[in-house]
């Protein structure tokens, strides 16, 4: 009976070492009492120092600090399954995106990425753009003379047509933005007029109609051919805007001008810088007689006549 209680006691000793007889209470606690707690191993390293309880504390199965009065060890490190980090790209998307920037400055710096500046595959440069030329005619196209108890077409005819500089092939409404632009000023007397008062109306310069881009030719106001864009155009009182029976029209003006510029990136904008031509002006008179209502008059009609300008676009 006595072999196998010291047989046991041995198996459950295991690779510890026995103390000897006169070794320290602390041992004896740490021996009798198994794991210890971290106060107990604070405890004893007061009592029997560092190497003793790091001795002990090392051999115990139970819980508690490996060495409670340092630092712990640095462990080594874990792969992306042990720490539990789910995997992604390496490095991340918007790291990618960085570095492949910074390599493509530096490559077009030294000319080695995308098209060179020097290199043999360089594209063509595109066409310059040269000034074009702009012609303009104008007639007037009415009666002599005015009526009141008729309706009349008074009126003018003209066309404003831009041709692309001598030597290029690139369209003319791919090359440039060309418009225009209009203001007049009216006196009409109506049938509902108080002892035949004429009434005067006004128009601020406007950009006039379907005479810009992107040159709309469905109906037939202007012609866009490849080496020229033409406005054809019939200002006063014609068409549904005539001079109908009861009504006068002792005065009207109308102002034209063109502005040019090179198209800038495909779309039409009327920013500066751009070139602008001179202003065009129609006008018409017609007095009438209030002591005799139902007599005709002369009509006067100034065309603004012909004009050629030879553009400078701007820089």
């Amino acid at each position: 009976m006595r072999e196998r209680k010291e047989r046991e006691k041995a198996e459950t000793a295991g690779p510890f070492i026995q103390p000897p007889g006169n070794s320290t209470p602390e041992h004896r606690l740490a021996q009798d009492h198994g794991a210890m707690t971290p106060a107990q191993a604070i405890a004893l390293q007061r009592t029997a120092g560092n190497v003793a309880v790091s001795r002990m504390v090392g051999r115990s199965r139970g819980a508690g600090p490996k060495t409670p009065w340092a630092a712990p060890a640095t462990r080594s490190k874990r792969t992306q399954g042990e720490a539990g980090i789910e995997r992604g790209e390496s490095p991340p998307q918007q790291q990618q995106r960085v570095e492949q920037d910074q390599r493509t400055t530096r490559a077009t710096r030294s000319g080695k990425a995308g098209t060179s500046v020097k290199g043999k595959e360089k594209g063509e440069e595109p066409e310059q753009i040269g000034n074009p030329t702009l012609r303009f005619t104008s007639t007037y196209v009415g009666p002599t003379e005015q009526s009141l108890t008729a309706g009349q077409e008074i009126g003018f005819e003209q066309v404003a047509t831009l041709h692309r500089a001598s030597g290029m092939t690139t369209r003319a409404d791919e090359a440039y933005d060309f418009w225009q632009e209009v203001t007049d000023t009216n006196s009409q007397i109506a049938p509902d007029a108080v002892n035949y008062r004429p009434k005067k109306s006004k128009r601020p310069w406007v950009v006039d109609g379907p005479f810009r881009p992107p040159y709309n030719s469905d109906d037939g106001t202007i012609a866009n051919e490849a080496d020229r864009i033409s406005f054809i155009d019939s200002p006063g009182f014609s068409g549904r805007m005539r001079m109908t029976d009861g009504y006068w029209l002792s005065s009207y003006e109308v102002k034209f001008r063109w502005k040019v510029r090179r198209k800038q990136g495909g779309r039409f904008t009327k920013n500066e810088p751009f070139w602008a031509s001179d202003e065009m002006v129609h006008r018409v008179e017609s007095k009438f007689d209030p002591e005799n209502p139902d007599a005709t008059a002369r009509i006067t009609a100034t065309p603004a006549g012909d004009r050629v300008w030879n553009v400078e676009l701007p820089d």
